[in-house]
C-alpha cells in the first residue's frame, strides 16, 4: 500500500503528463541530450581501451596494423562528450524556467540523466587508465565512483526542494568531479605525442605519471562528492553583490587561468579542475586554522 507521499508524487507526475500545453518537451529534449552524450561517451570509451588492449597485444607481423593513437583520440572525444552534456545539463533548466516549463518530472529525469553522463561515463573512462594499478583496484574505483555520484545527485535534489544558500554546494558537484576526468582523457593524445615544446623539456614522462594519477584521483573525487566540504557555485558567486577586495581576487584567479591555459595547452584544463578541488578545502582549512588562532590570543588576552 503507497504512502501518502508517493501518493502525492504520483498525482504531481500524471498533472504534469496529462496537461499537454504544460509538459516540458523542449527542456525534456535537452535532458535526454545529456543522457545521450554519457552514452556516446561510454561507447567511445569502450572502443578506447578494446583498441589500446589490442594494440598492446598485437602480432608485429599482422597484415593491417592497428594505430595506437586512435584510442587516444577515441578517449577525446569521450571526453568532450562529457563537457557536451555538462552544456545541456546547464541549458535545460534555463530553458525551463524561461518557458515556465519547470517541473517535478524535469528534476528528476535530469538526476537520471546525469547518472548516466557523470556518474557511468566517467568510471568508464578511468578504466581506461589501467596499466599500473591491479584490475581489480580499477574496478573497485568504477565501482565506488559511480555509486558517490548516485549518492551526491540523491542529496542533491533533496537539499534543492529543502532551500537554502545556492550560491555554494555542499559536497563536490557530479560535474565538477566528471569533467575532471574528462579533462585528462582531453589531454592524452597530445601528452603521449608530446607535440608542445614546453612538455618535451619536462625530463619525467607525463603521460606515465597521468596513468598513475587519475585512479587515485577517481576516488578522491568520489569522497568529495559525498563529503559536506563546500564548494561555490562560481556564477552565483560573481554574481553577489560582494566586497571589491572579493571581486578582485575572484578576477585575478581568472585572469591567471587564461594564462594558464594559453601556456600549457595541453595540461591547462586539468591543472584548473584540480586548483578547483583543491582551492577550496585549503581555503577552509586555513580559515578554521587562523580562527583557531584568533579565539586562543583572545583567550589569552582576557586571562591576562
Amino acid at each position: 500500500m503507497k504512502s501518502d507521499l508517493s501518493q502525492d508524487l504520483d498525482v504531481n507526475l500524471d498533472d504534469d503528463l496529462s496537461d499537454d500545453s504544460k509538459f516540458p518537451i523542449l527542456p525534456t529534449l535537452m535532458t535526454l541530450g545529456n543522457a545521450i552524450c554519457g552514452l556516446a561517451a561510454i561507447g567511445l570509451a569502450t572502443k578506447a581501451i578494446g583498441v589500446r588492449l589490442a594494440t598492446e597485444g598485437m602480432d608485429p607481423a599482422a597484415a593491417l596494423p592497428l594505430d595506437p593513437n586512435a584510442a587516444y583520440e577515441a578517449l577525446r572525444y569521450a571526453g568532450l562528450l562529457i563537457f557536451l552534456g555538462m552544456l545541456f545539463d546547464a541549458l535545460d533548466g534555463q530553458v525551463a524556467r524561461l518557458l515556465n516549463q519547470t517541473s517535478k518530472f524535469g528534476m528528476e529525469l535530469d538526476s537520471l540523466c546525469d547518472v548516466i553522463t557523470f556518474g557511468v561515463a566517467p568510471a568508464f573512462i578511468m578504466l581506461f587508465f589501467a596499466d599500473v594499478f591491479h584490475p581489480r583496484l580499477m574496478k573497485g574505483a568504477a565501482g565506488i565512483y559511480t555509486l558517490c555520484a548516485i549518492l551526491r545527485l540523491a542529496r542533491y535534489n533533496v537539499e534543492a526542494e529543502e532551500g537554502g544558500d545556492t550560491s555554494y554546494f555542499r559536497g563536490l558537484p557530479s560535474p565538477a568531479a566528471a569533467g575532471t576526468i574528462a579533462t585528462f582523457a582531453m589531454a592524452m593524445p597530445d601528452i603521449m605525442l608530446q607535440k608542445d615544446a614546453i612538455l618535451e623539456s619536462v625530463n619525467i614522462d607525463v603521460g606515465e605519471l597521468v596513468m598513475i594519477i587519475v585512479p587515485p584521483l577517481t576516488v578522491i573525487l568520489a569522497w568529495l562528492m559525498v563529503s559536506y566540504v563546500r564548494y561555490p557555485h562560481l556564477a552565483k558567486q560573481l554574481a553577489k553583490k560582494k566586497s571589491m577586495k572579493r571581486h578582485y581576487f575572484k578576477i585575478v584567479q581568472i585572469l591567471f587561468a587564461i594564462v594558464g591555459a594559453l601556456v600549457f595547452q595541453e595540461i591547462a584544463l586539468p591543472v584548473i579542475f584540480l586548483y578547483y578541488l583543491i582551492a577550496t578545502p585549503l581555503t577552509d582549512l586555513w580559515r578554521k586554522m587562523v580562527g583557531a588562532k584568533k579565539k586562543a590570543s583572545a583567550g589569552t588576552a582576557e586571562a591576562s
